[in-house]
């Protein structure tokens, strides 16, 4: 299975990936019900249609043109819309999003056009309305003593604070949470490491088992303890 660098196919990638990605929007999926919402980079459109099953409209952008077209064509509902826009400049009037997301985008966006992109969110919800996004934690993937290189797909990687800062230049209402795995799923991924199933066939192999059927259940969100978490999910406010 390939691991992408621009955006995830949800059919395509390993189980576990595919879930790590689902995860912010099903924070808002909770909180989606006849809400009208913004996707901002919405890369294969899976997110998008899977906040369309609550919400009352979803309108996803892209600034890849063939990304709208693979989406178009692939996620269908009559409350849906994939439309090519560039996040910094957005093609949408202003006050009109209770919700805006932009999962794993951020890391995309060229440093010099982050200010920009953030303003362009804020300008599109309506007032009291929410902003979520999540990046990766460099944090977690750099190995002590060994020379840190970022993903070449990526402009500008972030810890909490440098992040929290960021978004703070726009929103003064701003929370950061760190999207973690179980304990059940840290116990199944050391046994991985460790290979020792490895010689099992498929279908008694206890860990092969585990990541097949690996579920929403199996990550949960901490406001503390940022260091260690894989991903950040933040939340900002237009007050």
């Amino acid at each position: 299975m390939e691991k992408p660098g621009l955006f995830i196919i949800p059919e395509n990638v390993p189980a576990k990936f595919y879930i790590q990605h689902l995860y912010p929007y099903y924070i808002v999926k909770k909180v989606a019900l006849s809400e009208t919402i913004l996707d901002v980079g919405f890369g294969d459109g899976y997110g998008a249609f899977y906040l369309a099953e609550n919400a009352k409209r979803v309108i996803g952008v892209d600034c890849e043109e063939d990304n709208v077209k693979i989406a178009q064509n692939k996620y269908k509902a009559g409350n849906l819309t994939f439309k090519y826009s560039d996040a910094a400049n957005l093609d949408l009037p202003s006050d009109s999003f209770d919700i805006v997301c932009s999962f794993q985008v951020i890391e995309h966006i060229r440093e010099d056009l982050l200010l920009k992109f953030l303003k362009e969110v804020f300008r599109v919800l309506k007032p009291a309305g929410t902003f979520f996004v999540s990046t990766l934690n460099r944090e977690i993937s750099m190995k002590p003593g060994q020379p840190y290189k970022k993903n070449p797909y990526h402009e500008k990687e972030f810890n909490s604070a440098e992040l929290m800062n960021l978004l703070r230049n726009v929103f003064t209402e701003v929370e950061v949470y760190g999207l973690n795995l179980t304990m059940k799923h840290r116990f199944f991924q050391r046994l991985k490491k460790i290979g020792i199933f490895n010689v099992f066939p498929n279908a008694i192999n206890p860990v092969g088992h585990y990541y097949k059927n690996i579920s929403l259940n199996d990550f949960y969100l901490e406001k503390g303890n940022l260091k260690r978490a894989l991903d950040f999910i933040c939340l900002c406010r237009k007050n």
